[in-house]
């Protein structure tokens, strides 16, 4: 599903809960008002809400379990978040800066908005949608605590869905809240921002230390075990890649991570196509190279018969003066591609860096086309023939899917620990954008009430703490 469908489904489903709270407000009046009055939802356009007290008790609950423990969490909340108020407003000028005289390379930005089907997949909605959630409950929650801890009362709590972002409040009476001692206050409204602080160190704890946390299930950093391929791949085929494959290496060069994969996916679009250091004999017993060459209007050259779909024509890669015994090899030969790659040595650019009596052969392809050699095994360890993939590398990025981990155990998917990895990686962010953002002094965030509760009264014009994304 493209963004465009994707926001059209979300918007017809808002129209549709809409025109039916209109419509049940027309025609059962008294009792439609009075569910929705007890119940705490209200339906706009793009927008539910939903407040509720349900949760009052548990909060209070909480804080009696440990109230020494939460007096010494606020109070390190309280001189953290300060601490780190000047170094956020310094981040956030500096990426308004780069945003208006951008550097040369934009993707080191420090901020950037994050836009489920512009530079998030919308397959990952599920994921931007749990942890915005998440944050924003958590964020609460400290408020909450906070405000109980200082013995002042919650009202309820609050959660709503703008669009496709969800948010939540919490409900606390602001002249209670003036009532308190400057830092008595400061610790109420700096527990949201510390609790994002401490959720976003949490999240990136746990992916750190995750290879070893599923060490017991999972086998971390030996290979990339594919999880998805399309239906149109063309890495697919009967000596194609297959779902549970573990990939090792790509042209040679081992790969452990997604990081790694996509890198020489990278070097090899930019590149040259690598050559194969090919025994000469292997030349001699296989060439099928037909009389009347000719290069093509896209710069490749055809020495092969147009019906073999095995072959390709290799050209030799150094010039006939250069190459030591090279007066029996001509500049291009037609072979059989998995052979020819089987039996070489070693990768190469010139045949001056391929052992004696082995050549150094590149295909001859068109511009975007490059022959890629990708090492495989069985997710037991048993070994499988190497595909060759031949086509436009930009494919394999956009039509496989990878994890890093290994399942020891068949029953095990392949999913499970990929899951995690984003849920941690989208928490970090998205936890910690919520507090760069909430520190800002700036109108219905926490940062404002933050400068104003060291001594100055509160705003008048909110009783409620907004932590929309």
């Amino acid at each position: 599903m493209d963004i465009i469908s994707f926001l059209g489904t979300v918007a017809l489903i808002h129209c549709a809960f809409y025109f039916t709270d209109q419509f049940l407000k027309s025609c059962m009046n008294v009792p439609y008002l009075y569910f929705l009055e007890n119940v705490g939802v209200t339906v706009k356009p793009l927008q539910i809400h939903w407040f509720t007290t349900a949760f009052n008790r548990s909060v209070n609950k909480w804080t009696l379990w440990r109230p020494r423990f939460f007096k010494i969490w606020f109070t390190i909340g309280a001189v953290v978040v300060l601490t780190l108020l000047l170094p956020t407003i310094i981040l956030l000028i500096s990426g308004l800066v780069n945003h208006w005289r951008p550097s040369a390379d934009p993707t080191v930005a420090p901020l950037q908005p994050m836009v489920p089907g512009i530079n998030i997949p919308v397959k990952e909605f599920p994921y931007y949608f749990l942890t915005i959630l998440v944050a924003s409950i958590i964020h609460e929650i400290g408020h909450a605590i906070a405000a109980v801890k200082e013995d002042v009362h919650v009202n309820g709590f609050g959660f709503l869905l703008l669009f496709i972002l969800p948010g939540a409040y919490v409900d606390v009476p602001t002249e209670d809240i003036r009532a308190l001692s400057p830092f008595r206050q400061l610790k109420i409204l700096c527990a949201g921002v510390w609790h994002n602080v401490m959720l976003a160190v949490m999240a990136l704890a746990f992916g750190l230390a995750l290879p070893y946390l599923l060490y017991p299930l999972y086998i971390h950093g030996q290979g990339l075990t594919v999880m998805t391929l399309s239906q149109d791949s063309p890495a697919r085929g009967t000596t194609g890649l297959e779902v549970g494959d573990v990939v090792t290496g790509i042209n040679r060069h081992p790969v452990a991570s997604v990081a790694e994969w996509n890198q020489h996916l990278v070097t090899t679009v930019t590149s040259d196509q690598i050559g194969f250091c090919v025994p000469e004999s292997v030349v001699h017993t296989h060439d099928e190279t037909i009389h009347h060459a000719f290069e093509g209007a896209d710069g490749s050259v055809q020495c092969c018969d147009g019906d073999s779909e095995a072959h390709l024509c290799f050209e030799l890669k150094e010039s006939h003066e250069a190459d030591n015994g090279v007066a029996a090899m001509q500049p291009f030969s037609c072979l059989p591609a998995r052979i020819a790659v089987s039996l070489s040595i070693k990768t190469c650019t010139t045949s001056a860096s391929c052992p004696t009596d082995t050549h150094c052969l590149a295909p001859s392809l068109r511009n975007a086309s490059r022959l890629v050699q990708i090492w495989r095994k069985e997710r037991n360890g048993k070994s499988k023939d190497d595909v060759l993939y031949l086509g436009p590398p930009v494919y394999l990025y956009h039509t496989l899917s990878f994890t890093s981990y290994i399942p020891k155990y068949p029953f095990l998917p392949l999913y499970w620990p990929n899951s995690l990895e984003i849920y941690c990686d989208y928490m970090v962010k998205f936890s910690g954008a919520l507090a760069v953002l909430n520190m800002v002094p700036v109108i219905y965030l926490d940062g404002l009430h933050g400068v104003n509760g060291r001594g100055i009264s509160l705003p008048h014009y909110s009783v409620k703490e907004g932590t929309i994304l």
